[in-house]
């Protein structure tokens, strides 16, 4: 079987797209299924992982130019080198927000043009089985869809997360914006041959919101680890003091202000861990950094730049407890990429998500109960005074959720439908 892969997110691009994208191409080519990717060229991106480019597994890769702001702001010259600028890192959210929403769908529209191109191309020289597109960008499934609709190969839908259901960010300026977003997510479902989700409840949600109709042809692939991951890491120091770890970024709605006041009264106390150390892995916008220089307890926290991916794992494998952060207001099925891998470590996991949602349930199924919500300090407060006063626990490794077991069923899926 040979699949025309469609992502605007992968290699040496980094962060939890890019690693699914990679991760999926590695896994299918040792089911037999093989790859030709499509992807953007060089952009100005927040994180930027070499270390991937390794593990890549596509026949072939085809990188294209494009018209969307990141592409443009890398051609500028504005943007150099290999780690997110400061002009992009200082621009203030409300700024970036605003240029989003000028866009129809999103502000990566302009890549559309160069997948039906690279696309047409690619199609008129290969047999392909299927065109799998990675959403989001959400406006690149317009360009796989116009590619399915001419060539008459089969799509497969890849939805890494909420479209319109999400309710973290208001990306449409107008009443229009919103029904054409709404129209196009409607009718990739009603088109595509299949749905694959990463999460049970992004799943639910689409069928319950689209159409039960839509059930049969619909599956969840979470985006799990790689236990190749965990093997032979790099040595990594452990910190002389008491550390909690956050890995990945910090948007939408999403805030640790909370945590901070939470973690500032349980200092005044004395309740905490002599010389702790809150220490967060990636790149930070101007927002974030402004709460921590606000929080009143700055000297305890660190940034830390982000790091190649098994460093990362390194790094989690050394830390004391896991800090995970989804707000209040995601829709159940909203899960951070992360969760999985952070389930494999077997640390303490202070889960500041939704009580009700999906990444709790997760969470308490392999015996996690540090769970609190993001935007309630009382009970962070409560769940870090356990943290800091239990020592022993009994948590579970979901080894059904490891990544070649989550591909080799969905590749038995596509042998039986496409194959």
């Amino acid at each position: 079987m040979h699949i025309l892969y469609i992502s605007y997110f992968y290699p040496p691009l980094g962060g939890p797209a890019s690693l699914r994208n990679v991760k999926m191409v590695k896994y299918l080519a040792q089911e037999g299924i093989t790859c030709d990717v499509i992807t953007v060229s060089d952009i100005e991106y927040i994180q930027r992982d070499f270390s991937l480019l390794a593990e890549c597994r596509e026949k072939r890769i085809i990188r294209t130019d494009s018209l969307d702001p990141m592409a443009l702001l890398r051609r500028s010259g504005i943007s150099k080198g290999n780690t997110a600028t400061g002009f992009y890192l200082n621009t203030p959210e409300n700024i970036k927000l605003w240029i989003r929403r000028l866009y129809p769908l999103d502000e990566k529209i302009g890549w559309v043009p160069f997948i039906l191109k690279a696309g047409k191309e690619a199609i008129s020289t290969t047999h392909y089985d299927l065109i799998y597109i990675s959403l989001g960008p959400f406006s690149s499934g317009v360009g796989a869809y116009k590619l399915s609709k001419k060539s008459g190969i089969p799509l497969v839908l890849d939805m890494r997360d909420y479209w319109n259901l999400l309710s973290d960010y208001n990306l449409e300026a107008t009443i229009l914006h919103r029904k054409y977003s709404w129209y196009w997510e409607k009718t990739l479902y009603d088109y595509a041959s299949l749905i694959v989700t990463a999460s049970k409840g992004i799943e639910r949600d689409i069928v319950q919101t689209f159409g039960a109709y839509l059930k049969d042809k619909t599956m969840t692939i979470y985006s799990g680890w790689d236990e190749m991951d965990f093997n032979d890491l790099p040595e990594v120091s452990k910190p002389e003091s008491y550390t909690i770890s956050y890995f990945g970024n910090i948007n939408a709605r999403r805030t640790l202000k909370y945590f901070y006041q939470a973690l500032n009264r349980l200092w005044q106390e004395r309740y905490i861990p002599q010389n702790i150390k809150v220490q967060l892995f990636g790149n930070y916008f101007k927002e974030i950094r402004d709460e921590i220089s606000k929080s009143g307890i700055s000297n305890m926290i660190e940034i830390i730049p982000p790091l190649e991916h098994k460093e990362a794992i390194a790094n989690m494998m050394a830390t004391d407890a896991l800090l995970l952060l989804v707000n209040s207001s995601s829709p159940y099925g909203r899960l951070t990429s992360k969760v999985c891998e952070y389930l494999r470590t077997q640390k303490p996991i202070l889960a500041i998500v939704p009580a009700w949602g999906e990444a709790a349930e997760l969470l308490r199924k392999y015996g996690h109960n540090y769970i609190c919500a993001m935007e309630s300090t009382e009970t962070i407060y409560h769940c870090l005074k356990r943290l800091f006063s239990e020592k022993e626990h009994n948590y579970q490794i979901p080894w059904e959720m490891e990544k070649s077991k989550q591909v080799h069923t969905l590749a038995e899926r596509l042998k039986e439908e496409f194959g």
